[in-house]
This record gives C-alpha cells, sequence and structure tokens, in this order.
C-alpha cells in the first residue's frame, strides 16, 4: 500500500517511455544472465587450446553450461528487486525451470568423453591437457559426490507434489542440496577442469559460486533482518468464496508498503521474520488503501490451515517483486483474463485505475466452474453498473436461468469477446491456471496482439 494514501492519483497513465523503459529493462537483464552463464565457456575457449577432439569438447562445453547455469540459478531464487522487476515472476520463473533443465547437461557430460584417464596417459610435454583428462583422487570424489546430489535434486524437483514432506522442508532440502553441489562442483571444477586451471577462469568460478552463497544468505538472513523491522498484523480474516479466504494485513510502527497495482509479495503468516514457511500471493488491494489484502485459496498443506490463522498474528511481507503492472501503459484500454483466484492481481488494477477521475475503459473476463466461486461479485457488478467495467462472467456449471457466458474460458470464447478490442489497441492482462493461459495466448496470436501487449502471470507453475 501506498505510504502516503492520501495522495491524488493521475487521471491518465504516463507516457508510453515508461512502458517502453521497462521492457528495455527486462530484455537487458536477460541479456545479462544469457552472458553470465555463456561466460565460462567463452572465457575458457579464448584462454586455452589446442582443442580437444570434438566429442571431448562437448562434453568440457556441457560441464562449463551446466555448472554456471546451477550457479546463476541461485540468483534467479534470490528475490533481487533488478530481477523481478525486469524480468517479471512469470519469466523468472520460466528461466529458473530452463536453468534446471541445463542441469541435464552436468548430468551426461561425464558419460560424454573419450579421452583416456590417468597418470599413464599424461605426456610431459602436453602442458594443455589435450591428450588426456585430468581426474585426480579427490577431484574424482568431488566429481562424482556432485553428479549423485545433483541427481537427488533434480528427482525431487520433478517430483515433490509425490513427496510426503511439507514446502517448507522440501525447501529447505533442495536449497541446501543445491549449495552442497555447489561446493563440490567448485572442487571438481578447479581440480580437473582443463580450462578452469586458466587462473582467470579460476576465479570467475569462485566470484560466481560466492555470488550463489550470497544470495543464499541474502534471503534466508539478511532479508529477515529488514522484515524484523517492518512486522504486521492480521487485521481481517473472513471467506470470500468457495474454499477462498480474504486476509486484511495491517502494518505495525511503520507507513507500510509502496506498491504498485498487479505485484505480488512473499507472505510468513503467525511466525517470525526468519520461520521457513512463507508463500508467495499477489496483492487484491489498491495502493490508495492503507490495509494489504490478498485472496487466498485452500490448495497445499499451508493454505488448507488458512482459516484458523488468528486475528492479531504477526506477519512479515517481502515485497513487492513482479512487473504485472499497467502503470505507465500508453494502451488505451485494459482487458482481463482470469481464472479462479488469478482474479486478484485484477483486483489491485481494476481498482486502482476505477478510481481515478478519467479511468481507461476496462473489460474483465473472468472464468470459474461455478456462481460459489466468483470473487468480489457485488463490486465488480456495481463498477459494471457504474459504466466503469465490462464484466464477463464465464461459468462452467451454471446455476439454472443464467444468461451468461457458459463452458470454459477457452480460445474460441476469447477470440469472440476480444476480437473488437485487440482492434483498438488494448492492453490485456491474464492470469490463471497455465491451460487456460495457453488457450488466452492462441487466441490473441490469433487476433493479431502483440507480445508486448500481453502481460501474464501464472499462479501454477507446475
Amino acid at each position: 500500500m501506498s505510504a502516503e494514501p492520501s495522495a491524488s492519483l493521475p487521471s491518465r497513465p504516463e507516457p508510453a517511455p515508461a512502458a517502453a523503459a521497462g521492457r528495455r529493462r527486462g530484455w537487458a537483464v536477460g541479456a545479462l544472465l544469457l552472458l553470465g552463464v555463456l561466460s565460462p565457456l567463452a572465457l575458457g575457449w579464448a584462454l586455452l587450446g589446442p582443442a580437444r577432439p570434438w566429442r571431448d569438447e562437448l562434453a568440457g562445453a556441457a560441464g562449463l553450461l551446466g555448472f554456471a547455469a546451477l550457479l546463476w540459478s541461485f540468483v534467479l531464487s534470490g528475490r533481487f528487486r533488478l530481477l523481478s522487476d525486469g524480468l517479471g515472476m512469470d519469466r523468472t520463473m520460466r528461466w529458473h525451470r530452463a536453468i534446471g533443465v541445463a542441469v541435464l547437461l552436468l548430468l551426461a557430460h561425464p558419460f560424454l568423453y573419450s579421452l583416456p584417464d590417468g597418470p599413464a596417459f599424461a605426456r610431459p610435454d602436453d602442458l594443455a591437457r589435450a591428450g588426456s583428462l585430468g581426474l585426480s583422487g579427490w577431484a574424482l570424489v568431488s566429481g562424482m559426490l556432485a553428479w549423485l546430489l545433483l541427481g537427488l535434486l533434480a528427482l525431487m524437483a520433478l517430483g515433490r507434489d509425490m513427496l510426503p514432506f511439507r514446502y517448507e522442508s522440501w525447501r529447505t532440502t533442495h536449497g541446501l542440496l543445491a549449495l552442497a553441489v555447489a561446493g563440490l562442483g567448485l572442487h571438481h571444477a578447479l581440480e580437473a577442469g582443463r580450462y578452469s586451471a586458466a587462473p582467470a577462469l579460476t576465479w570467475l568460478w569462485v566470484a560466481l559460486t560466492a555470488l550463489a552463497a550470497l544470495s543464499l544468505v541474502w534471503v534466508r538472513l539478511i532479508r529477515p533482518i529488514g522484515l524484523a523491522r517492518r512486522p504486521w498484523r492480521v487485521a481481517a480474516l473472513s471467506p470470500a468464496a468457495e474454499r477462498i479466504w480474504e486476509l486484511a494485513l495491517e502494518p505495525e510502527g511503520h507507513e507500510g508498503l509502496r506498491f504498485k497495482p498487479g505485484q505480488f509479495v512473499w507472505l510468513k503468516l503467525d511466525t517470525g521474520p526468519f520461520g521457513r514457511r512463507e508463500h508467495p500471493f499477489s496483492i487484491a488491494s489498491a495502493p490508495s488503501e492503507r490495509a494489504l489484502r490478498f485472496l487466498i485459496k485452500e490448495a497445499g498443506d499451508f493454505t488448507r490451515r488458512i482459516g484458523a490463522l488468528p486475528v492479531g498474528a504477526r506477519a512479515y511481507v517481502d515485497g513487492p517483486h513482479g512487473n504485472l503492472v499497467a502503470e505507465g501503459r500508453p494502451e488505451p484500454g485494459i482487458a482481463f483474463l482470469c481464472g479462479g483466484v488469478g482474479v486478484a492481481p485484477a483486483l489491485s488494477l481494476i481498482r486502482a485505475e476505477a478510481a481515478r477521475p478519467d479511468p481507461r475503459p476496462m473489460r474483465l473476463i473472468y472464468g470459474n466452474r461455478h456462481a460459489g466461486q466468483v470473487l468480489a461479485r457485488a463490486e465488480l457488478e456495481a463498477l459494471a453498473a457504474a459504466g466503469r467495467l465490462d464484466l464477463v462472467l464465464v461459468l462452467g456449471e451454471p446455476p439454472p436461468g443464467w444468461s451468461g457466458e457458459t463452458g470454459q474460458l477457452d480460445a474460441a470464447l476469447i477470440a469472440r469477446r476480444c476480437a473488437d478490442v485487440a482492434a483498438q489497441g488494448w492492453l490485456f492482462v491474464l492470469c490463471g491456471p497455465p491451460p487456460m493461459l495457453r488457450a488466452a495466448r492462441r487466441a490473441l496470436r490469433g487476433l493479431g496482439v502483440a507480445e508486448a501487449r500481453i502481460l501474464e502471470e501464472r499462479f501454477s507453475y507446475g
């Protein structure tokens, strides 16, 4: 929420350059991350020669790229505002997943080598180690341990939902395993790596590993110290729809949180600032409100118990994060395509826009299974009656006498309901489960909507 709730809102968004600058920042951050992953390989190839046989060069490249990607994944998980605001939560998670795929390179690279290994094959004149591998006793041990732990890490990530652990326990184990792999991998790279023998690359590996470790320290120690100085309390908790609760937090001893409509935070509820139990939730309130409001669906271990959270309980808010933000966008109108509890960030955007003296036209296409799941229905219908929102409710199981849209929020429905505003150059904000988002993107592509006019956030990353 804004530290100055009474501040007046601008009647229109800021000029287009603000949005263009945000997109440029996102591209710049993405390019820097890609450069960071490629830099060890590029540096190694630039400093050492002659080349080994192609299969061994491929094996070495797989190890260099995979290890660099693993180390940068720590930074992506560090909640640094430059990344979360530049890339956005959705693209940050995609980068994290894509870098996770690079783990396969590390798992595969030992099996790609063709050169012999051992003292008997090492020639005194082969100073560049182009004719044999350089595995020693401890380098072999650290490599094998790193490989085994990396395989366990990958299996735990892929099978997270099948493991008998709470999310908090899984997350802690995941981080510790990744840190162990990084430490063992660093030893193996420096002792056995041919390219890593170059001093410049040695220092690069040490710097990247230190950056990875510092990212964990930032999330687990430094950030909680800052959160401890800005506590919140649970001001209200009430049912909002079937199995969905509205949570309101108020600041204690500070002015609150400045955020942009559409952003999210990590919440720690009824626990200390160093507690492991925390989850990301989109802010549903407008920045002009003193309280932060969230819509939380009963789903996982934590959210199934949300209704028992006592009023007055301490809470801690880490944020804001994300770039699902319409502020500064030049488009003449905003269309929201939302499913279920994914309407939460859209509500923040709608509430902020509707409070302006001269709001842009808005359309909300909102899908649910049945009427009991529709969130903030009275408020949305009041905005529609006042002419500030074009509301389209879509129900998969409509009640008798229902005159609205029925079925799924699929590509055909979106194409039919969005053709006019797509042609007018509106901004599209998407939030919901992956199948709905895929259908929405397919429909918008068919309508000729440019990628730059689509903002997206998933509430499921499975």
